[in-house]
């Protein structure tokens, strides 16, 4: 994948918009460090292009939520601990 400095995406973002059209996408850097990812679309494809952006981060999600059950043990939760947990934490709120 092409990587691009925001220097030139913002100093000539026109040529920037034309090469992801012609090459696809690319990760936009800031001082070497990746910030941003633009990938092209159209009038078509917008609306699905959107959904699967929101499907990857909500499958990352997902997955740092199932890490951090993991890391603290809760992972193996029965049903009915869940529960016990679940009506816990409503008492507290």
């Amino acid at each position: 994948m092409q990587m691009i400095a925001s220097r030139e995406l913002s100093s000539k973002p026109g040529a920037v918009l034309s090469r992801v059209a012609a090459e696809g996408a690319m990760v936009v850097t800031r001082d070497g460090r990746p910030m941003a990812i633009l990938t092209p679309t159209s009038a078509e494809s917008l609306v699905e292009d959107l959904q699967e952006i929101a499907f990857s981060r909500a499958r990352r999600a997902v997955r740092n939520l199932r890490a951090s059950a993991a890391e603290a043990g809760a992972s193996s939760l029965s049903p009915e601990e869940i529960d016990r947990e679940i009506q816990a934490a409503r008492k507290r709120a």
